[in-house]
């Protein structure tokens, strides 16, 4: 212990008696260990953390799927789910949920709560035993609150329980009014809560009734179940599509085609996120390496210095351990300094991560430098200290005195071997840099097409907000017509409004609504065969304030009543795929959705509008005229001709004085709603950049390094060279060469890394390959041009040499 402490003081003396090698040194260090450090703990909050249930490894998560939707997620029919939950053997228990609801809060306790729009989901009573989770006050749904007319208890989460109720303790067994109904409140759930839905604010009984044919026919329901110890989510599979088949037979009208599918709870909540993490992680994994070729690049080129203190110390009896010790305490006091740079630079990083994550990454505010991700840092630091530290101390310290006389010259310098490897650690350096530049630039170019693509629509200069209709006074759909109509007139008067429509469900905010569809004067498909479309119903001034545009036909009028024969408006793609060539005005569409059959009069075509993500596919739309189908939810658009959020008081002021208990929801710029549907490939394409500015830095500082250290062991040379007629340009023709070799080199290795290891990120790549040959030449000339840059100093450096000094010295 003694002797590590004197090491450790006496490498500290050396370190700061070096303060430009120390400091270039600990800034490598810090940019990679932070850099690592922050993408660790979302890594760790995300994908490594257990999900907080009971024993999560055995949650499944089980949607359906029918042949005309291979691709897609579909919910399940709650007559399934009933046999389902009866018929499996190898399920412990099996609940169902029903999400994405909005609801009412009309009052409360005191009943003089400012109305307000809730986000719902309804669940059976199975489900927080299947979970293993409690209420945090209170008690969760019992078997008698879970049934059909006795349905009206409700649980609160933690946020509204302190924001509406100001944590009221004595809040079980208390009413609150949920559209315009009595509720009461049984408990509130533990903090951060949650099971499809990240925003939910209550939940209350699902409450299937078996018996309602309507019901049992219509597929709402994400289904969870968990598996018996020592059942595998193979062996489930296998028995819910045997399960699947007997039920097609049993009743062919509701599920031909149609068979369960089946995810494990872990890949349902980090699926889509878990490959840009992972090549996150892999690029701050080359950064870091990037940094430990760095500083061993400056130690062994320090080292030329040390060499004749290190032959003497051996002389004088100090063995070839102990140098080594020596060495390596001084590489891990630098590591671990340069840690703790970096974790204070990943405080500042991780705040930069959750500012920019989207909210499609789950847990992600959970990420913080808690005592994994500290203890992760110090492993890290003491990993790296090892990897840069050992070969330049076996190498400086493994040469006895006369090899260092000998081979070093006169400048006791570490010869060519020496050089040799340093130049390999650059030439390796220059591969790691291209790496992630390459997929940095990939990702740029893919971002720049996608804000580049049209999603269908203008969103710029548009606000929005939505109208919960369900419950109260406008819960019968007349009266939810005339209000939306009193709204449209009422806000179309107001100041730089320039235009006014609503629809139940905006572009880009999700599928929403859908029905199956097929040409009425042609016979009917298959059940199993029809496709789906989704289902929008919309004002008169919908299209127009949005801008997608009318192709042929024309748009809803005030004459599209509710006594009207039914009419619709078609997105391009669905007139395309059921009358290719033909002309779909005047044909007859029939659409089944779960409730009904209908037959409608195509009126119009319009553009395709983007209503997931951008870089989706177009899926065939249909558009009914809002007054002949009345929906409870309405997103109400205006144009303005300023800044949309200008007038948001005065539409809030105007929809209260029509109803005192209307609450408004979701006042946004449709601007704000594109932004967000690019935010995941925003959020990987700023780090990922930021990560490429450091590798150039990086390798700038490497080249810079080694070129300026050759310069320095080379200046007799050079001298030599000069007094026997070489020009100042010959000379820094030379040392430029040497780099530019190098370079070439590294940017070589790194292409050809590039080639295999960006083929992992073609999912996250949108109109670009991922072998883009412009992109890999791009970055590949930038780095070559800033290796380059980094080395002039040197060079001009080395032009600047006396021949007549060098020859006197000689």
């Amino acid at each position: 212990m003694y002797l590590v402490g004197q090491d450790l003081r006496y490498g500290a003396r050396l370190l700061t008696k070096a303060p430009g090698f120390t400091l270039v040194a600990l800034l490598a260090l810090a940019l990679g260990t932070g850099a690592t450090t922050s993408i660790f703990s979302v890594v760790d909050a995300v994908l490594l953390k257990p999900l907080p249930y009971r024993d999560p490894g055995r949650l499944l998560v089980i949607y359906e799927k029918n042949p005309a939707q291979k691709k897609y997620k579909l919910l399940v029919s709650p007559t399934n789910f009933l046999e389902w939950q009866q018929a499996s053997r190898g399920m412990e228990r099996m609940a169902a949920v029903h999400h994405a609801i909005h609801i009412n809060l009309t009052g409360g306790p005191n009943g003089h709560l400012e109305p307000e729009e809730l986000r719902l989901e309804r669940v059976t009573a199975d489900l927080f035993p299947l979970l293993g989770v409690q209420a945090a006050l209170g008690r969760v749904f019992g078997p008698d609150e879970d049934k059909p007319g006795r349905a009206n208890f409700v649980l609160l989460s933690d946020a509204l329980w302190k924001r509406r109720f100001g944590g009221d303790p004595a809040i079980a067994s208390k009413a609150i009014r949920l559209r315009d109904q009595s509720y009461t409140v049984l408990g509130v759930m533990p903090k951060g809560f949650q099971i499809v839905d990240p925003n939910v604010d209550v939940w209350i009984p699902l409450a299937v009734n078996a018996s309602d044919a309507r019901i049992g026919a219509s597929r709402f329901l994400v289904v969870m179940a968990r598996l018996k110890p020592g059942a595998t989510p193979e062996q489930a599979k296998a028995e819910l599509e045997s399960i699947g088949n007997r039920l097609e037979q049993a009743n062919p009208a509701l599920n031909k085609g149609w068979r369960p599918s089946v995810f494990t709870l872990e890949d349902e909540r980090v699926g889509e996120v878990r490959q840009p993490l992972v090549v996150l992680a892999g690029a701050v994994g080359l950064l870091l390496l990037m940094a430990c070729v760095n500083v061993a690049n400056l130690l062994l080129a320090r080292g030329g210095g040390r060499r004749r203190e290190l032959a003497i110390r051996t002389a004088l009896g100090a063995t070839r351990g102990r140098v080594v010790a020596q060495l390596i305490s001084e590489s891990m006091l630098l590591a671990l300094a340069g840690g703790a740079l970096g974790v204070a630079l990943a405080r500042g990083a991780m705040a930069l991560v959750r500012w920019l994550g989207p909210a499609s990454i789950p847990r992600l505010a959970e990420a913080h430098l808690d005592g994994r991700v500290l203890l992760f840092a110090l492993a890290v630091s003491i990993v790296t200290g090892v990897l840069f530290g050992v070969a330049p101390a076996l190498q400086v310290a493994g040469r006895s005195l006369n090899g260092a006389l000998i081979d070093g010259g006169r400048g006791g310098t570490m010869g060519r071997k020496a050089r040799l490897l340093r130049s390999g650690l650059v030439v390796s350096e220059v591969a790691l840099a291209v790496v992630v530049t390459i997929g940095a630039g990939l990702l740029i170019r893919s971002f720049v097409r996608l804000r580049a693509a049209d999603p269908g629509f203008r969103p710029a200069g548009v606000l929005t907000f939505r109208l919960p209709l369900a419950g109260g006074r406008n819960t019968a759909s007349e009266r939810r017509v005339a209000f939306v109509g009193q709204v449209t007139e009422r806000l179309a008067s107001l100041p730089g409004v320039q235009s006014i429509g609503g629809v139940n469900s905006l572009p880009l905010t999700g599928f929403g609504l859908g029905a199956m569809f097929w040409a009425a004067d042609r016979p009917a498909p298959a059940p199993d065969q029809r496709p789906m479309a989704l289902t929008r119903a919309a004002t008169i001034g919908y299209f127009q304030t949005l801008g997608i545009p009318l192709l042929a036909g024309r748009l809803f009028t005030d004459a599209d009543t509710r006594q009207a024969p039914p009419v619709v408006a078609v997105s391009q793609t669905l007139a395309r795929r059921l009358w290719p060539g033909e002309n779909a005005i005047g044909r007859k569409l029939a659409m089944e959705d779960a409730i009904n059959l209908k037959t409608a009069e195509v009126i119009g075509i319009v553009g395709d509008a983007k209503q997931e993500r951008i870089e989706g596919e177009d899926w065939p739309t249909i558009y009914s005229p809002y007054a002949q189908v009345a929906a409870v939810t309405m997103v109400v658009a205006l144009r303005t001709a300023g800044d949309p959020l200008a007038i948001r008081h005065a539409v809030e002021s105007e929809i209260r004085r029509l109803d005192p208990d209307q609450p408004v929801a979701d006042v946004r710029p449709m601007q704000d709603i594109a932004d967000e549907a690019v935010a995941g490939a925003r959020f990987n394409t700023v780090l990922l950049s930021i990560f490429a500015g450091i590798a150039f830095v990086l390798a700038a500082v490497g080249i810079y390094g080694v070129i300026s250290y050759d310069v320095t062991e080379r200046l007799h040379e050079f001298g030599i060279r000069m007094a026997l007629g070489a020009q100042a340009e010959d000379v820094q023709r030379l040392v430029m060469g040497q780099a530019a070799r190098l370079t070439a080199g590294g940017i070589a290795l790194g292409v050809a890394g590039a080639l295999v290891l960006t083929r992992f990120m073609a999912n996250m790549l949108y109109g670009v390959k991922p072998t883009d040959a412009n992109t890999f030449l791009l970055m590949a000339a930038l780095l070559g041009a800033v290796a380059l840059a980094a080395s002039y100093l040197p060079s001009r450096r080395a032009t600047r040499v006396d021949p007549a000094v060098a020859l006197r010295h000689e």
